[in-house]
């Protein structure tokens, strides 16, 4: 009789173990589900952000693309302009350099003598 006391007070030992670790069970699975379902939640919020994000960025990276090839355009455009003027001001230097500047003042004096008599005439006469 004490060997079926002591097989019964096994059996209820393991029945009342059983029981707490199904409740234990119970709430493991319980915090699980909740853990996932934020998860998702979080899932459903970040990912929408990080596509805006992802697309922002390409977006970003086309126009920063775009404004490099007008860059390197503009500078093309500036070497050429700079190599092209730079022939047109030195052949300009050149012109200047044959001009006879002794000679053109001579030509100005002259000129100036030539005219000053029918200035102080068109003066007289009340012509200008």
């Amino acid at each position: 009789m004490k060997e079926e006391k002591t097989t019964e007070a096994l059996l209820q030992e393991l029945l009342t173990w059983q029981k707490k670790e199904a409740r234990r069970a119970r709430v493991a699975a319980f915090f699980n589900i909740l853990l996932v379902l934020a998860l998702l939640a979080a899932l459903f919020v970040l990912i929408p952000r990080a596509l805006r994000l992802a697309d922002g960025a390409e977006r970003s990276l086309s126009e920063i693309n775009r404004l490099t090839a007008s860059a390197q355009t503009l500078i093309e455009n500036a070497d050429a302009m700079i190599t092209e003027n730079t022939d047109a001001v030195t052949e300009t230097v050149r012109k200047l350099n044959e001009v006879d500047f002794e000679g053109l003042n001579q030509a100005i004096g002259s000129l100036n003598d030539a005219v000053r008599p029918l200035a102080d005439l068109a003066r007289i006469l009340g012509v200008g």
